[in-house]
Parts: structure tokens; sequence; C-alpha cells
């Protein structure tokens, strides 16, 4: 069997498996409320394992740099598919201190988790330099992403919730990951090879990916205002995601962040959005499939380090996640006070979730950066949506549930 055909009778399996679990064969009864407990992203991380080089060796690392694409089509369209809820008018429903409460726990998690993990990882690594530094960022910006999933599924599990609380967890949690995207950028910057580790060409090369960003974004307006159909639609998300994919990875800079630009720029010039948005949506299941099961053959879970190394960070990681976003958020209770009264200290609780926006940043750090570190943190970041995924809904149902409470 030659290269080419091994390829696409590959590419072929990888879709039969997106399309399969895209229509939930293991559907639940109709009527019946979702389940808080979830192990998909488990399930499709296993299934990478078994194909990639850990397992059958179908996927091996020359496969995988072949299917490279594929990935930049997965991180373009989670990077879109967040930008596209970057709308001026429909955040302005929302009270601008929402926003503030936003950006100031991600911050605040992000330094926190950064500054625990750099005793943690220096201990255990016995790492210094870049190698170290790109690690402990990719660790401390993962560890500020909420995902609205959880907080989704903890409302819609019946009995009561603090509307008013739940309302602001899900704003929350759907914008948490602003800010890390933007601060990978800026590393992204800092670490390129023209920049030298200075700031100011870092930020120069943040400003050339937005810059990016807002022209593809303005390209895909002129051409997604006149009527098209469905399918039209999706080939030209799907032309623009990898024209995007392929500038990010030859200049060196992120695909996620560009997309995210893309998006903001189509959600606030293109009328028609809002069909664009229910489109990638629709269709978000499959691309996510095959993005963890490409994530799972290209996963190392234990590297050189061993298991133990990458348990101990892994406990340190989410100790110090699970205090940074319980104490930030109950120390916005200062500042909205009535929107968080209901929900004491526990509101923090509600951000625990991490889903897709977490998986792209670890490819995107695979695709850019490398070294040691890599191996523990990559295999910390992906343990840790696992378990978040498992039960993070229930830590926001814990946060959420009305006690009879605040039911307006």
């Amino acid at each position: 069997m030659t290269e080419t055909t091994r390829t696409v009778l590959l590419v072929i399996l990888v879709a039969f498996i997106a399309l399969a679990g895209g229509r939930d064969i293991l559907r639940r009864e109709r009527g019946k409320k979702p389940g808080l407990f979830r192990l998909t992203t488990a399930v499709y991380l296993a299934l990478g394992l078994l194909l990639g080089e850990q397992g059958s060796g179908l996927l091996d690392a020359e496969m995988l740099d072949n299917l490279e694409p594929v990935l930049e089509l997965a991180l373009g369209w989670t990077g879109l598919l967040f930008g596209l809820q970057l709308e001026i008018r429909r955040l302005r429903k929302f009270p601008l201190n929402f926003f503030g409460i936003t950006l100031f726990q991600s911050l605040a998690t992000t330094l926190l988790v950064a500054a625990f993990l750099y005793v943690a990882l220096g201990l255990l690594l016995r790492q210094e330099g870049n190698d170290l530094w790109q690690a402990l960022m990719l660790l401390a910006l993962v560890g500020a992403v909420s995902s609205p999933a959880e907080t989704a599924l903890a409302a819609a599990a019946g009995g009561g919730v603090k509307r008013r609380l739940a309302r602001l967890a899900h704003y929350v949690t759907s914008l948490d990951p602003l800010l890390p995207v933007l601060l990978f950028s800026l590393m992204t910057g800092f670490y390129h090879s023209d920049a030298g580790g200075r700031l100011i060409p870092a930020l120069e090369w943040t400003a050339a990916s937005a810059l990016i960003g807002l022209v593809l974004g303005l390209m895909f307006n002129s051409y997604a205002r006149h009527r098209h159909g469905e399918n039209e639609l999706s080939m030209m998300i799907i032309a623009f995601t990898i024209f995007a994919g392929g500038i990010a990875a030859y200049l060196k800079l992120s695909c996620l962040f560009i997309c995210v630009v893309m998006g903001a720029a189509i959600a606030n010039l293109l009328p028609t959005s809002e069909r664009i948005f229910r489109m990638l949506v629709f269709r978000e299941k499959p691309i996510l499939i095959v993005f963890l099961v490409l994530v799972g053959a290209s996963w190392t879970p234990a590297g050189g380090s061993g298991p133990g190394t990458v348990v101990w960070v892994l406990l340190c990681y989410l100790a110090v996640r699970v205090l940074g976003k319980v104490a930030f958020m109950a120390l916005a209770r200062i500042y909205l006070g009535k929107d968080l009264e209901p929900g004491g200290w526990t509101v923090g609780f509600s951000l625990l979730g991490q889903g897709g926006m977490s998986v792209a940043l670890v490819v995107n750090y695979q695709l850019l950066f490398g070294g040691v570190s890599s191996f523990v943190v990559v295999s910390v970041a992906l343990l840790a949506v696992v378990a978040s995924e498992a039960f993070g809904a229930y830590t926001a149902r814990f946060a959420l549930a009305s006690e009879g409470v605040d039911k307006e």
C-alpha cells in the first residue's frame, strides 16, 4: 500500500469516526434530562492514543504531519466560533462590570497558577530557560479558561437555579478564553525567532496577527454578504480557516488568535453573522471529534519524565486552579454584590469546566513550541480537561442550584 493510499484511507476512517460521533450513536432517550457526568473528551483522546504511535501506529508522526491542515482547520473553526460571540451590540446587553470581572478573575487566575507552578515545574522537571517559561505559560493560560457547556448543563438538569447568578456565570464562562488567547498570541510574538525575547517586537507580531485576522474578516464579509446556500458558506468557512492556518504556520503566529479576530470582525460587520454562528455550532461536533482524535494520536502521556511527575503537576495545577477561580470570584462580590449575593463564595465553582478552547491552546502550543517540558504540560492540560468535563457540571450545579432563593 502506498503512502498516499494509506493517508486517504486513514482520512476516511477519521471522517467516519467524526460522522458517527456527530450523530450521537449512543443518544440518550428523548425527553430525558442531560446527564452531568461526561467522558466524551476522554473517549476520543483514548481512541486517538489507540490509533497513534502509542497504540497501533496507524497515525504515526509522518501521517500526523500530513494531516496538519486538518488540525489548522479545527483550530481556526474553534477560534472563529469564539470570535463570533464578540458582537458589540450583543455584549452591550450585559452590564459593563460583567466584562470587568471576567477579565479580573481570568488575569488573576493566570498569575496565581503561573506563580505556584513556577516552583513545581522547576523542581520536578529541573528545566530552565524558554522551554520552562513556555510550558508554564501554557498551563497558566489553560487554567484561566472556562467553558459555558458545564453551566448550561447545570441549568438544564432540572430543579431551580439562581437565575441572575446563572446569567453572570454563563457570561463569564463564554468570554473567559478572550484574555488567555490574547496572552498566548503575545507569548508567540515574544518567542518568535525575529523578536529575540523583547516586548516591542512581541507587540508588533501580535498587532500583525490582529491585522491579518481583520483583513480576512473583511474579505469574508465581502463574499458572504451576497446570497449563498449553506453548502457554499460551509466551503467558504473551511477555505478561510485553512487559509488563516496556512498564514499562521508560515509566519509562526497563533492561528487561534487570528481566527478569533476574524470571527469578531465578521460578527460586527456582517448582518447575517448569526447564520454563520449557527452553521459553525451545528457542524462543531464532528470537527471537535477529529480534533480530539488527532490530538490523542500525537499525545505521549508521560514522555521521558514518568507518570509520577505528571500526577504531581496535575494535582498542583488542579488545586491552584480551583483556588484561583473560587477565591477571585468571591472577591467579585465586592463589585457585583446584587448579582453574586445569592451564590456567596461558591460562585467560582461554576467556572471550573474546560472545553474545546483549552484543547485548542494545547494544539497551538504544540504546533509552535516544543521541548522536554512539553510532554508533561500537554499531559497535564489534557487530563485536566478530561477531569473538568467529568465533574465540572457537578460543581456548577453546586454553585447555581437554587434553595428557594432568586428564582426570578
